[in-house]
Parts: structure tokens; sequence; C-alpha cells
């Protein structure tokens, strides 16, 4: 770089910085510092109201399963028990028909 871009450089810079001590002093930096933050709270708040909402959704739908699962395995458990008792009663009235059938 020649010497012509470093003396810009160092006066962009000293304007720069004067410009930032002129803000500083009318506390007008302050201010868009705390609207910033401000603003940003606001998005965190957000996003974390969304996360939970989020997380209880799930957490009712795990719950929804599980009950759900529970309820297939006391179905399927019944059934089981009245297939037993059902096939019993169709063979014996298969075997009676059979019977007289051939008599």
């Amino acid at each position: 770089m020649s010497l012509h871009h470093h003396v810009l450089f160092a006066l962009g810079g000293a304007a720069l910085a004067g410009v930032t001590a002129g803000l500083a002093a009318k506390g007008t930096l302050h201010r868009a510092a705390v609207a910033a933050t401000t603003a940003a709270m606001r998005v965190s708040d957000a996003v974390s109201a969304e996360a939970q909402s989020v997380v209880d959704d799930a957490n009712d739908a795990c719950a929804e399963a599980r009950r759900q699962a529970k309820i297939d395995a006391a179905v399927a458990e019944r059934l089981a028990t009245l297939e037993g008792k059902v096939r019993a009663e169709v063979t014996a009235q298969v075997d009676a028909e059979s019977a007289a059938a051939e008599a």
C-alpha cells in the first residue's frame, strides 16, 4: 500500500472516531444499544415461547402414543382370549354338523 492509502485510512479512522464520540456524548449510542437489546430480548422471548410450545406438543403426542399402545395391547389380549372361546364353539358346531350329516 502506498502512503496515500495509509493517510486515507488514518483520516477515515479519525473521522469515524469523531462521529462515534459525538454520538456517544449525545447518548445516541446508548439509546441505540438499548433499543437493539430490547429487540433482541423480544425475539429471544418469542423463540423461547415457540420452542416451549413445540416441546409441549411433542410431549402430548408421546403421551397419546403411549395411551394408544396400552389400548392396543389390551384389545389384542382380550381378542386372543375371545378367539380361543369362539374357535372352540365354532369347532364344536362344525363337528356336530359333520356328525349329523354322516348319520
